[in-house]
């Protein structure tokens, strides 16, 4: 099963919007890219805008249910990302993706480990620990598979995330898929 038909199951339509999310994020980013957006310097940063005038200004430009997206995004197009206090320094979400990239270190293959927000920041990561509670251990998750997608649960919290190795396209799209995905599971 792949991930558009876990997210959309045998609905056509919904299927076809699936195809076009593609070229719906690289829209999306160019606005969100020049959308002006002002935070007062705090962590998380979206504490530091005035919310609902961002929304109001934000339903100009997409739908309802990509509004809080879209000012996640224009908040780390414009300061960057990063981890704080092990969360999202722009979002203080916990992580949603944790993305296993190839690492050769000239003697073995490995992988190093990042762990992501859908809004775009990123920051190392240990593998096998929860973005939420922070228990370790795999004997601490449920997994599930789905093609090249491990989707963990955190048996402490709940927790529900995303795993990949680092894939040939797009991170953010599999992550707003995978985010999609997770929306109907929890």
């Amino acid at each position: 099963m792949d991930l558009d038909r876990a997210i959309c199951g045998e609905d056509k339509e919904c299927l076809e919007e699936i195809k076009e999310l593609p070229s719906f994020l690289e829209y999306v980013d160019r606005l969100a890219r020049s959308f002006d957006i002002e935070a007062i310097d705090t962590k998380p940063l979206i504490k530091g805008i005035d919310l609902e005038t961002a929304k109001a200004s934000a339903r100009r430009y997409v739908p309802e249910g990509f509004v809080d997206y879209f000012i996640r995004r224009a908040l780390f197009f414009k300061y960057g990302g990063g981890e704080w206090r092990g969360l999202c320094s722009i979002c203080g979400d916990p992580a949603t993706l944790v993305v296993l990239k190839k690492v050769d270190t000239g003697i073995y293959q490995g992988y190093a480990t990042e762990a992501r927000c859908v809004c775009g920041s990123a920051w190392s990561y240990k593998p096998w620990k929860c973005p939420k509670c922070g228990v370790e251990g795999r004997e601490h998750f449920d997994v599930y598979l789905l093609d090249d997608v491990k989707i963990l649960k955190c048996k402490g919290c709940g927790h529900l995330f995303g795993e990949v190795e680092d894939p040939a396209v797009s991170i953010q799209l599999i992550h707003v898929k995978i985010q999609l995905l997770l929306s109907k599971l929890g």
